[in-house]
């Protein structure tokens, strides 16, 4: 049954970078929201350049200074996934905003991984003034997420292909 949502990626300072329609599918406790977001029946606003064809299974932190995407081909294999730092998000109605902190670790498929955009963020936070607590929530969120990608934990136990396996057999045959 759809639960429709549209999840928000904010920039520091509240600017809305992208906005993503969904289906809130799942939630682990009062630390997760997951969402699926299916490229034949939601958008990205603005659409990315490097769009695929897909799900996308979001993992967004509500305590957790962490928000994770997911993504799976269209017959449900592993993609990659981006690992967002960012400050916990809000649930307001029928919209997840996230405030996005710049630092991401980027996984590929067999586990590896890297950290990305250093410099993006260093760049933004002198730019528009992160204050000491927002700068430490976003190297804690990095390293939580390279604890969870080592160490195969939530998202990464397998949980996220299970949610798209059992949503994907909702919707009947193909």
């Amino acid at each position: 049954m759809p639960n429709p949502v549209v999840v928000r990626k904010l920039k520091y300072g509240g600017a809305v970078r992208y906005e993503w329609e969904g289906d809130l599918v799942d939630a682990r406790g009062d630390d997760w929201l997951i969402v699926l977001h299916d490229s034949e029946r939601h958008r990205k606003l603005p659409p990315a350049a490097d769009e695929s064809p897909g799900f996308g299974v979001h993992c967004i932190g509500l305590t957790a200074p962490l928000t994770v995407l997911l993504w799976f081909d269209p017959l449900g294999h592993f993609v990659d996934a981006k690992c967002d730092a960012a400050l916990p998000a809000r649930l307001a109605g029928r919209t997840i905003d996230f405030v996005d902190l710049d630092l991401d670790v980027v996984v590929i498929p067999g586990g590896h991984h890297h950290v990305r955009d250093r410099d993006v963020f260093a760049a933004r936070a002198a730019e528009l003034g992160y204050p000491p607590g927002v700068r430490r929530a976003a190297w804690c969120g990095i390293l939580r997420a390279l604890r969870v990608v080592r160490r195969g934990r939530f998202p990464f136990d397998g949980s996220a292909e299970a949610i798209l396996g059992r949503e994907l057999a909702a919707r009947g045959p193909l």
